[in-house]
């Protein structure tokens, strides 16, 4: 059965099949060798996937970041960061770079990230005669890597099919986060002098000051959000609804860049990004439960520890694995059926499971820009209006650095354990 299963589901990705829907029609051929009434237990597994309360977190903070990309934060978000960076020579990658790190802050979606951040700082880009392939990785790679950045929407599904603690999820992804900045700035400072970019214009300390000031409520908005779930205010899904709150009241009445009348689209728009999301995991849902019926995860899981017998074979075996799977599918369903399996494999090894989805987010953050399914790729091509296969080559340096992040973050868990440790959830702490 597993066998026909797999097939089905190959067969339905080299069709072209929305991933969605060749998970479902996998999970469907499999509920109907099970069971005669697969059309009834089809339809209760799809609800059970996406009947969680911790899920609600998705929609809104996809809400909350189309809010704040079409209420000019965004842009405020970028003008700051030009403050501080863009006198260094390919300053405006680093405003890149670090604008996305900021906004991943509050809207907690990679292809909305990049989008937002991406149409306020890819014409500036090539007005300044950035190459536009490699202003087009380096926008990829941004916007995917800031995606391990709290509140991240794949952090919070590791989470949910893992039971981790999600507030912990979100105090160790910061300095994961940090690290692949820092290697994307040094990467970018390279380029900057090899290709003699161009630095920014001087501004006077009363300009710097005007757009301080102009950008604060922007800037608090991660602060707010970050700090409230770390400090223990408020949950990551009461988070959302705060960030969707404070987004409109700053758009609609501080900066005024959104109108009541453009509500209904921004509305549609986000219920448009939540539906691809949360049809999959609904479709990834039933897949897993036709997995585990055959019980594929444990011997999965059983095979791994086999040839894993100490943490560092382990976590080389998850790397690839994930690697591999993030180059032809969707990260997301593969997150929901296989961290369910790895989680216990690797706490069985002696690691901590909030490292494990930690390392296994950065995984992720790597298949969002590589083709052929990297969504950010998708995103900053649209852009830039270039085809992918145009990207490729400049896309490789940014590659190579984010999996010699990768490799570290994976190999020196206290970059992950430090903080959470820190505030407690870990012991220790």
């Amino acid at each position: 059965m597993a066998a026909i299963v797999m097939l089905v589901l190959f067969a339905a990705l080299l069709a072209s099949v929305p991933i969605a829907v060749a998970i479902g029609l996998a999970a469907l051929a499999g509920l109907l060798l099970i069971a005669p009434d697969a059309l009834v237990l089809m339809p209760q597994k799809i609800i059970s996937g996406i009947d969680a309360f911790t899920l609600l977190a998705i929609p809104l903070f996809i809400l909350a970041g189309t809010i704040m990309g079409r209420g000019g934060i965004a842009r405020r978000i970028v003008n700051l960061a030009l403050i501080f960076v863009g006198r260094v020579r390919g300053g405006l990658g680093f405003v890149v770079i670090l604008s996305t790190m900021f906004f991943s802050g509050v809207c907690g979606s990679a292809s909305a990230d990049t989008a937002a951040i991406g149409a306020t700082t890819m014409p500036e880009m090539l007005r300044r005669k950035y190459p536009k392939p490699f202003a087009t990785a380096l926008l990829a790679a941004s916007g995917a890597t800031a995606s391990i950045i709290p509140p991240s929407i794949d952090l919070i599904i590791i989470g949910v099919v893992s039971g981790i603690s999600i507030g912990g999820l979100f105090a160790a992804g910061l300095l994961p986060g940090a690290v692949n900045a820092v290697a994307l700035m040094a990467l970018c400072y390279y380029y900057g002098r090899r290709l003699d970019l161009p630095i920014a214009d001087p501004t006077t300390w009363r300009e710097k000051l005007g757009i301080f000031a102009d950008g604060i409520l922007a800037l608090l908005m991660p602060v707010i959000i970050l700090g409230g779930i770390l400090g223990g205010v408020f949950t990551p899904t009461e988070a959302s609804a705060v960030a969707v709150v404070y987004g409109l009241i700053v758009s609609l009445f501080a900066y005024k860049e959104l109108t009541v009348g453009e509500l209904p689209e921004v509305f549609l728009e986000a219920a448009r990004l939540t539906g691809m999301v949360m049809l999959v995991l609904a479709m990834a849902s039933a897949f897993s439960f036709v997995l585990a019926f055959e019980r594929i995860p444990h011997a999965i899981a059983a095979m791994i520890v086999s040839y894993a017998d100490h943490w560092v074979v382990f976590v080389l075996i998850v790397n690839v694995v994930f690697f591999l799977l993030g180059m032809i599918m969707d990260a997301l369903p593969a997150l929901i059926i296989l961290m369910p399996i790895l989680v216990p494999a690797g706490v069985e090894l002696g690691m901590e499971p909030i490292h494990i989805g930690i390392f296994v987010a950065a995984n992720v953050t790597i298949s969002l820009f590589t083709p052929p399914v990297g969504v950010c790729l998708f995103v900053a091509c649209g852009l830039s209006k270039l085809p992918i296969e145009a990207v490729v080559k400049p896309l490789l340096p940014f590659l190579a650095v984010l999996l010699a992040t990768l490799l570290t973050i994976s190999y020196v868990p206290e970059i992950t354990l430090f903080i959470p440790r820190m505030l407690g959830y870990l012991p220790g702490g």
